[in-house]
């Protein structure tokens, strides 16, 4: 948990930048490289369809062809709640977890997600939840709490899950409905309209199958290189897979200062030439 809320991260980021000498630039659409400015390296951190469309045909057909053959995975539904209380879990273990994944005995976890990759919505579904102010109060007013939860639904769909998941909530929390206040649902297909990278509403960008756990998002030495010089690929299309880690968006980036300086070791920003500073945030 961030303290603040998670917006914190991405503050926190800006202001390395920006101490960095670099500039950002918010509330524009990029529909192709030749929007962007010249730059030494560019790092996209988009999904393997938005890097089609964005290079088009300034890319190989064959990998063209790879990129159009990664598969992404369920959408997800997710609901936002404001409470008037903390959640009154039966267990008192779950009173103190920042996160909780939902699901009952291996069995109906299975038979969850058996009914989602059938193309189906479950009745009961496996439920992934937060609830911040376990770890930090000043994510609601004095009083008040907010959790926010989601569940695996088909890609695409427009289906509002947050009766199913506020009744499995209840399942294990008896009198949760009780202390709702309100609540906001974003379904799978607002996620990508959202975010185009959540294709089908998959936040993971990309189906975790054998393969692609190895190999993401094509067969390549480095899957951060992309054919076109300088142009780099660092979401969690990339290695090691989705996670609260960085790591995808970091070996992007030290591949990029390889090929551009031979660095092979993240440099202390404080010792960094304001010349290659620039470079790195163009």
């Amino acid at each position: 948990m961030v303290a603040g809320g998670s917006a914190r991260i991405a503050e926190a980021m800006t202001d390395a930048v920006l101490r960095a000498g670099g500039t950002i630039e918010t509330g524009r659409w990029v529909r192709s490289l030749a929007e962007l400015p010249a730059a030494t390296s560019v790092l996209l951190d988009v999904s393997p369809l938005a890097l089609d469309s964005l290079a088009a045909d300034r890319l190989p057909a064959r990998y063209r062809a790879a990129l159009r053959r990664f598969r992404y995975g369920s959408g997800v539904c997710k609901v936002d709640f404001a409470l008037s209380g903390p959640v009154p879990w039966a267990n008192a273990d779950c009173r103190r977890a920042g996160s909780l994944h939902l699901g009952g005995t291996f069995e109906q976890i299975a038979a969850a997600e058996g009914e989602v990759a059938a193309g189906r919505h479950p009745r009961h579904p496996y439920v992934l939840i937060v609830q911040p102010g376990v770890a930090d109060r000043s994510r609601a007013p004095a009083g008040r709490y907010t959790l926010w939860a989601y569940c695996h639904v088909p890609p695409g769909s427009d289906v509002d899950m947050a009766g199913p998941i506020q009744a499995q909530i209840e399942r294990f929390a008896p009198g949760f409905g009780d202390i709702v206040l309100a609540r906001a649902t974003r379904t799978a297909a607002s996620q990508q309209a959202h975010n185009p990278n959540y294709v089908g509403g998959d936040i993971a960008v990309g189906m975790q199958t054998l393969r692609q756990t190895m190999f993401r998002p094509v067969t390549r030495w480095n899957p951060y290189r992309t054919p076109i010089r300088g142009l780099y690929l660092c979401s969690s299309a990339t290695p090691p897979m989705p996670g609260v880690h960085g790591r995808c968006g970091e070996l992007a980036a030290l591949t990029a200062l390889r090929d551009m300086f031979g660095i092979r070791e993240p440099p202390d920003i404080g010792t960094v030439p304001g010349d290659l500073l620039g470079l790195a945030a163009s």
